[in-house]
């Protein structure tokens, strides 16, 4: 026996089941559909019973307010518990003279001639339409007396005219919605009970209305269900174990008391056995069927769906293999076909299925299903001729997926692989022009057909055509879009680049075609930069340690120069020339050693090479201490210090020492070279999530230097070199600041030389 073959009988077999299965689902969910309860989720099915649903307190709610309503037809058209047909409902007048009286007869006469009946099938509802109403008839008159209305109640003019058809409808109206009460609570086939009773002061008086006039009040409290309300009652309760509480009542209650008197009740009594085949008993029966026909639907929904998912599931594992250990993929004839050519073939396919097999199968099933369903019989095979042809295009398509030739087998592939190594100017040009063709032919095919077919717009073949035209558009743009994506890419590459981070790669799996060797460039392009930096780091740190190195030999011979003169100056020598001679060696000596340090720590700043040790500090604190500390040498070239700082504590994360030395060089770059007797600014600002150190002074000497080259190394802004200074104190204050992670700037504006050092606060 051959081992391939269980698969294949397998997948017949679930394919079978899945259709069975889809078919459960869908009958459930029409169970499901098909109930007033829909929607209302699962909670009813388990906690509620009829008394408790929302219509079953809507009606009882309304059938209260019925017996109050009837209260008032029985003064309209009642006589001692009967129908008055003789009583006058009506008086109008059409001028002096004109009066006319009508009875209740007379207007039930006057219906019938205009159309007018009672359904008695419809609880009594009002139906009928008049014919052309003749010229009589159209008269306006003026009402003198409704039945229902007296002359003092009328609202506006226009209550005070009307035609006899409209009187008519009016009186016809509240006459059919007595009957509708009378009939459902008035009748001996009722489960709903009542008794209303209003009593006059000393109780001489008293009317009461009830349906039940056997049974006392005990009675109606006695059944499944009561309501009790007594007007006399102090806290206005209404007694009652309905689930809602009734809160019209009283007010229905003090409405309709023809006396000045709370000696009134009203007591409703419910029989929930339902031994009367009235509206409660009826409703409660369908209730019950509308519970079972829900959960039924529930359970066919929850096992269609189940056995729809699972062989689903086993198809979709199973298709293309032949036997469960060869991982193989079989392709049947039509999976050979180009994958975009069995596409349109299948649109093709459920378009004819849809117009022509739907409508003969249906037709078919019309034979043995009841009219009554034929609308859903239709839909059923609707959906069943088109999920035929979606369910064998998915196979398919999976089919292709798994074997990898889903896309390789398409013409479109084959388009886009003979353009893929086009530049892209000529690829964009291309694809621009068919573009635009396809719209243009797509656009003029649609305007000839809705011109031409009546309806075209809820036509099957063209919203078929709408959806191909849509999807070819979307297909256009997904491919330029993709191409400007990854020229995007590349354009954030050779940024990012360009700013510096010369470690950036792109991702090659992004890139296709062209793109994807521009790509590449980049990558080596980046190598390059990368070797090239450090070679460049390299270089930089040899010549760190040559100044490094040359530094310390030059300090161990100076230290000895600057020891011997000072032993030399201790002897005192008389002579006032070799006394000259010391003390200019004693200067030279000194600015050699300032330079040397100074030269060790450019050094060291620039390449990085400095350990950092990290705190919180208070700038405004520095700035203070830094300023104490120079007022005196200040003093001395008649510079007067200027600040301006806030009262608040502002910190910042920095290192001490490091942040002192970069104050300590731009005061001593301003004591150096500001303009004798003028005045020196300091300020510390607060910028919100920055703040800034600025010091400015006007300059003894021309600045006629730019601010980037005022801060490299032996750059000073003095050009004639008769200051003290290295050239080195901005250079030095710049490095130790980046390094720190803040902001160096200069600022020149004529002889304003300013200085700013930007940290974040630390919050």
């Amino acid at each position: 026996m051959n081992q391939k073959s269980p698969i294949p009988v397998l997948k017949r077999m679930a394919g079978f089941l899945h259709f069975i299965f889809t078919c459960i689902a869908l009958l459930g969910i029409g169970f499901m559909y098909l109930n007033t309860n829909y929607g209302r989720g699962l909670d009813w099915l388990q906690n509620e019973t009829f008394e408790q649903s929302p219509d079953f307190n809507k009606k009882v709610q309304s059938d209260i307010t019925s017996i109050f309503d009837y209260l008032k037809y029985q003064e309209i058209f009642e006589t001692n518990g009967d129908v008055d047909y003789n009583k006058v409902v009506l008086q109008v007048t059409s001028g002096p003279g004109g009066d006319m009286t009508y009875t209740l007869n007379d207007i039930i006469l006057y219906g019938k001639s205009l159309g007018y009946y009672l359904d008695e099938s419809d609880n009594y509802e009002l139906k009928g339409i008049p014919e052309n109403q003749s010229e009589e008839e159209e008269t306006q008159y003026y009402v003198q007396w409704r039945c229902y209305q007296s002359e003092d109640e009328l609202t506006g003019p226009d209550q005070s005219f009307a035609t006899l058809p409209e009187l008519t409808y009016e009186i016809l109206s509240r006459f059919s919605s007595y009957y509708s009460i009378y009939s459902r609570l008035m009748s001996d086939f009722t489960n709903f009970y009542f008794r209303v009773a209003y009593y006059s002061k000393n109780s001489a008086i008293y009317e009461i209305l009830t349906n039940a006039p056997e049974m006392t009040v005990d009675d109606m409290m006695a059944m499944g269900k009561y309501i009790y309300y007594a007007g006399d009652s102090s806290d206005l309760a209404v007694r009652t174990n309905f689930d809602s509480t009734f809160p019209s009542i009283p007010a229905l209650m003090a409405q309709n008391n023809p006396y000045n008197s709370n000696q009134n009740y009203v007591v409703v009594g419910l029989d929930t056995s339902y031994k009367a085949n009235d509206d409660y008993a009826q409703e409660f029966a369908a209730y019950n069927s509308s519970r079972k026909s829900f959960t039924t639907g529930l359970y066919l929904a929850a096992i269609g769906l189940a056995g729809c998912f699972f062989t689903f599931i086993f198809l979709t594992y199973a298709s293309g293999h032949q036997s469960f250990s060869d991982p193989a993929i079989t392709l049947y004839p039509f999976d050979r076909i180009r994958t975009d050519i069995m596409l349109l073939l299948m649109l093709f396919a459920t378009y004819l299925g849809a117009v022509l097999a739907a409508p003969l199968l249906s037709r078919l099933l019309h034979l043995v299903v009841s009219s009554n369903y034929w609308d859903r019989a239709n839909r059923v095979i609707m959906f069943g001729v088109v999920y035929l042809c979606v369910i064998l295009t998915f196979f398919s398509l999976l089919r292709r997926y798994k074997a990898e030739t889903l896309w390789k087998n398409s013409f479109l592939y084959e388009m886009m692989e003979s353009l893929s190594e086009r530049s892209f100017k000529y690829r964009l040009t291309l694809g621009y022009i068919l573009y635009l063709s396809a719209n243009v032919f797509a656009i003029t095919l649609g305007a000839f057909f809705i011109l031409n077919h009546e309806g075209a717009l809820r036509s099957i073949p063209f919203l078929l055509a709408v959806i191909v035209w849509v999807l070819g558009n979307l297909m256009v743009f997904h491919y330029l879009y993709s191409n400007a994506v990854q020229t995007e890419r590349i354009h954030e590459a050779i940024e990012r680049l360009a700013s510096g981070e010369t470690n950036y790669k792109v991702e090659l799996s992004q890139f296709s075609h062209l793109e994807a060797r521009l790509a590449e460039g980049l990558n080596r392009i980046s190598d390059g930069l990368q070797t090239a930096l450090a070679e460049q780091v390299k270089s930089e740190r040899l010549k760190a340690d040559l100044i490094t190195n040359v530094s310390h030999d030059i300090k161990t011979p100076l230290t000895s120069i600057i020891n011997y003169i000072d032993l030399i100056k201790r002897e005192h020598p008389e002579d006032p020339t070799i006394q000259k001679y010391l003390e200019v060696l004693d200067q030279k000596s000194q600015r050699l050693k300032t330079l040397t340090e100074d030269l060790v720590e450019a050094s060291r700043a620039s390449s990085g090479n400095i350990k950092l040790e990290m705190a919180n500090i208070d700038i405004v604190e520095l700035v203070q201490q830094t300023t104490g500390e120079f007022e005196d040498k200040y003093a001395l070239r008649h510079l007067e210090l200027v600040n301006t700082l806030p009262n608040e504590v502002i910190l910042i994360e920095a290192d001490g020492r490091r942040l002192w030395r970069v104050l300590e060089n731009l005061y001593n770059n301003a004591f150096k070279y500001a303009l004798e007797s003028t005045r020196v600014y300091v300020g510390v600002e607060d910028h919100g999530p920055e703040v800034t150190f600025s010091i400015k002074n006007i300059s003894a000497s021309p600045l006629n230097i730019s601010p980037d080259e005022l801060t490299e190394r032996f750059v000073r802004g003095d050009s004639s070199r008769t200051t003290e200074g290295s050239g080195l104190g901005l250079s030095i204050a710049r490095d130790l600041t980046t390094l720190q992670g803040g902001k160096f700037q200069i600022i020149i504006d004529g002889d304003l030389f300013k200085a700013e050092v930007t940290f974040p606060i630390k919050n």
